[in-house]
């Protein structure tokens, strides 16, 4: 909103001879001249301020300083109500007032001249105190803050409310020459008012500027910080993944070496094996953080070819079963735990089973490497066994309506398949669903911590998903289990 607040303002400034439209003959030229003068300022501060900050407000007071050949000014800045009050009394609360440029003297002795003026009304003053200053007030305002209700962390669902933040600003002009200041105040008089509109939005503008200069800073600074903490948890991670299966190829390795001749055939044997399967979690890893790589980068392109869902769905479970009655998962799995289930279900439209096998334009081997990701987090994530069902159904995308709830004009409603994988597992905390399908991102409780894994395994399935065009999702009940949802079109987009 302040960004947009601000867009307003430059454009508004841009084309400022357009508000003057209907008086500008009846101006003098001194004064034609200064607001083309202020209208080309404004128009090229958004990038003025990017590649010099500070230098718009210098430029602007010594162009007003020039059209009523003052040699001192000052633009002073405040949010204190002014309106009512004397600048002594302002003044006399605390120091309200920053400078917002200066020429030819400091903030201190424009603070100063202040007492000698009203600070309610917007004419030109003048001064018997200062006889030689003129002083008016700009009174300008911006979206700047949040209201405090905006902020609640308890209300999530009501947009941030900005409020009004008043900015006053304060226009001092003054010429040495105190002999005779008559024709500098003269001068002043006659010329400022038309100006002062166009020099309120410049002030106002500049402000808006730098303020959304120091929040694209502030986001770019964000964006660094969560970069090296991305960088800092990939460290961490695969240093912890790799750290143990590097220590167990070390451990047999070392075992081997030092007590060959005391060691059995048996016992080589066993060595070798946990030595090729910490080898092979080593290679996952591996193949993992390379393919998110390629992902990311776009260097892995699907192949379209018709694809059977049905019977990838019973490889993936035939290849995950084998996996799961491996001597090596044997060892880690307690005898108390049940054993897993796996079953496959086809739908109709109606959700009602079918004997119909269905089939869509899809990459084989990544829509099997999905599968088989989204098996591997349902037998990770179901510690006491249970079922794991395969559903698979068509459905029809549901049309787009508009803000007044009629169908909004769109090309014919896509052919989609849903695939659904649900598990009896501990499910997901609510709080934790929308970052599953991050990178490096795992569900972190007391019943998962044992699980390894980088958690690469959701994001690339979502990227796979998203390359073929469909979407995925999941929804959980803590403690029962959790279904993931993916939708495919039944045909690529052109």
């Amino acid at each position: 909103m302040e960004y947009q607040h601000f867009q307003h303002t430059n454009n508004m400034a841009g084309n400022m001879m357009e508000l003057y439209d209907g008086q500008i003959h009846r101006c003098p030229p001194a004064v034609v001249a200064a607001l083309l003068d202020l209208a080309r300022l404004a128009q090229n501060i958004s990038a003025t301020v990017r590649e010099a900050p500070g230098s718009i407000a210098p430029r602007l007071v010594e162009r007003i300083a020039a059209l009523c050949n003052a040699d001192r000014g000052a633009i002073l800045l405040t949010t204190q109500y002014l309106a009512g009050q004397s600048a002594s009394e302002t003044l006399s609360l605390k120091k309200v007032f920053r400078h917002f440029a200066l020429l030819g003297m400091s903030e201190e002795e424009a603070l100063l001249l202040l007492p000698s003026f009203s600070l309610d009304g917007s004419a030109v003053q003048t001064s018997p105190g200062s006889p030689c200053w003129v002083m008016c007030t700009l009174p300008v305002s911006a979206p700047l803050t949040l209201e405090p209700a905006a902020l609640s962390p308890d209300d999530t669902t009501t947009p941030p409310q900005f409020s009004t933040m008043p900015y006053h600003a304060l226009l001092l002009l003054g010429d040495k020459g105190e002999d005779d200041c008559g024709a500098f105040i003269e001068k002043a008089q006659s010329l400022l008012p038309p100006v002062l509109d166009a020099v309120g939005s410049v002030v106002l503008t500049t402000l808006l500027a730098e303020r959304v200069h120091e929040l694209e800073i502030m986001t770019d600074r964000k964006a660094l910080r969560e970069m090296e903490l991305l960088k800092a948890e990939l460290l961490g991670t695969v240093s912890h993944e790799l750290r143990s299966p590097l220590a167990s190829v070390k451990g047999y390795a070392a075992t081997l070496l030092r007590h060959e001749r005391r060691i059995s055939r048996e016992e080589r044997h066993e060595f070798l094996l946990a030595i090729n399967e910490a080898s092979d979690r080593l290679e996952v890893v591996i193949n993992r953080l390379l393919e998110m790589s390629q992902l990311e980068t776009g260097s892995i392109a699907i192949a379209p070819t018709p694809v059977n869902l049905l019977h990838l769905a019973r490889e993936a479970i035939i290849a995950i079963e084998q996996r799961l009655s491996e001597p090596a998962y044997q060892e880690r799995t307690s005898t108390a735990q049940e054993r897993l289930r796996f079953s496959i279900r086809v739908e109709d439209e109606n959700n009602q089973p079918t004997n119909v096998e269905p089939i869509i334009q899809a990459d084989r081997s990544r829509l099997r490497e999905v599968l088989d990701n989204l098996l591997e987090n349902a037998i990770n994530y179901s510690p006491d066994g249970g079922a794991v069902e395969i559903v698979i159904r068509p459905l029809v995308e549901p049309p787009l309506v508009t803000a007044d709830g009629e169908p909004a004009l769109q090309p014919a409603a896509k052919q989609m398949m849903e695939i659904c994988v649900h598990d009896s597992g501990i499910g997901i905390p609510p709080g934790q669903l929308r970052l599953i399908f991050d990178r490096f991102h795992r569900v972190d409780t007391r019943l998962t911590r044992e699980v390894n894994g980088l958690g690469l395994g959701l994001a690339i399935c979502k990227r796979i998903v998203e390359m073929h065009g469909g979407m995925i999702w999941a929804e959980s009940d803590l403690g029962k289990g959790s279904t993931f949802h993916v939708w495919l079109p039944m045909l690529p987009d052109a």
